[in-house]
């Protein structure tokens, strides 16, 4: 008997519950570790599922990470919207594969790889606030600032580098180059 390949690409995607029997896990400890990943799929009823690599990434991930997440993205509801919303699904992906790679190596260059996309994401979240008129530039930068620091803090946790100034230097430079 011969599998389709959505049906290999379905038994491949767990259920959180599947998953927690599986690590030997307790269920609510994926649910809060999977709360604000993207589902990979979804099953024919609907219910969402994720590849297990990205299970693992979400369960490497800090629980005080997880909570903080966020913390300065929504203040003067800017963070809803489409654009930032697309975009932040982006950085959660990648945050999740830079804590599920193997090496020190390839967790940095796909950190750095991410840098882009922190950029994109602090210029569009100034173009929406700009466009709204909700607060004085100064503050504004301010805010901008403050996600900046905390998503590329997020980055530097995921690869285990906190405080190392050489890995903010190539954030920073690949960031500039976006920029250009």
């Amino acid at each position: 008997m011969t599998l389709n390949k959505a049906s290999t690409e379905t038994k491949n995607l767990f259920s959180i519950n599947r998953a927690a029997d599986l690590l030997e896990r307790d269920r609510a400890t994926l649910v809060r570790a999977l709360r604000r990943v993207p589902p990979d799929g979804y099953s024919k009823q609907g219910q969402p599922r994720w590849y297990m690599p990205t299970i693992v990434g979400a369960l490497a991930v800090k629980s005080q990470g997880r909570r903080e997440a966020g913390k300065y993205r929504d203040r003067f509801s800017v963070g809803r919207s489409g654009a930032l919303d697309g975009l932040r699904i982006m950085f959660e992906r990648q945050i999740t594969a830079i804590a599920a790679a193997t090496s020190p190596d390839e967790r940095r260059a796909t950190a750095v790889a991410l840098a882009p996309l922190i950029e994109r994401y602090q210029r569009t979240f100034l173009d929406i606030a700009r466009s709204r008129g909700i607060v004085d530039e100064d503050v504004l930068g301010a805010r901008a600032d403050l996600i900046l620091e905390e998503m590329v803090g997020e980055v530097a946790e995921a690869i285990g580098c906190d405080g190392d100034p050489g890995f903010f230097a190539g954030m920073v430079r690949a960031m500039s180059a976006e920029a250009d």
